[in-house]
């Protein structure tokens, strides 16, 4: 059952990709600093 590809998001999921995209790079960005301060 593949998703529409010629179907729009909604606004709920919009919303939901971008905070989830947020929190991604979030983690990666504190991962980042306490591995650099960890290794340092």
């Amino acid at each position: 059952m593949k998703p529409d590809p010629n179907r729009k998001p909604t606004k709920e999921e919009m919303r939901a990709g971008g905070m989830v995209a947020v929190a991604v790079l979030v983690f990666l960005g504190l991962f980042t600093l306490v591995f650099v301060l960890g290794s340092g």
